[in-house]
């Protein structure tokens, strides 16, 4: 009958017959070459670019690990060097504090004696100048009263 030779042509809302089945097997075909060709090749592509970034990222990841670790090793080297000089620099002030008070107590020491010494030789010199001088001035005070009374007669 007309319904074995109509299997496909059906009358109604929706025909179903040879070209529905050859439109649906062309496109699964299209679908999968253009899958097959196009999308695989792409998908390869970006699956390696993925790999490659998540490997370059993780290769960044360590750097930066032990860059910023050897970075902390070296500040913490850095603030142990700079309190080192910094101790060092106090201890030095400290002991040219008290090497240059000795310093000064010395040469103070040495200015005393010096002053003490021009003194002596000083109050020795005077003391012999005003001896001459008593002396000389005997002699002229002698000779000028001699004079002065000589030219009176």
């Amino acid at each position: 009958m007309k319904s074995s030779v109509s299997f496909f042509l059906n009358e109604g809302l929706f025909d179903f017959d040879f070209t529905f089945l050859s439109e649906a097997l062309l496109f699964l075909l299209f679908s999968f070459v253009v899958t097959s060709v196009f999308i695989v090749p792409i998908g390869k592509q970006l699956d390696d670019r993925d790999e490659f970034i998540d490997y370059n990222l993780r290769k960044s990841t360590i750097l930066l690990h032990f860059g910023y670790q050897k970075l902390l090793n070296c500040v913490e080297f850095l603030v142990s060097e700079v309190s080192e000089l910094n101790r060092q620099n106090k201890s030095l002030k400290n002991y040219l504090n008290s090497h240059f008070e000795k310093e000064i107590q010395f040469v103070q020491q040495e200015n005393s004696n010096l002053l003490n010494q021009l003194k002596a030789e000083l109050s020795i010199q005077s003391a012999s100048f005003f001896s001459l001088l008593s002396k000389d001035l005997g002699n002229l005070t002698e000779t000028f009263f001699v004079k002065k009374f000589q030219s009176i007669p």
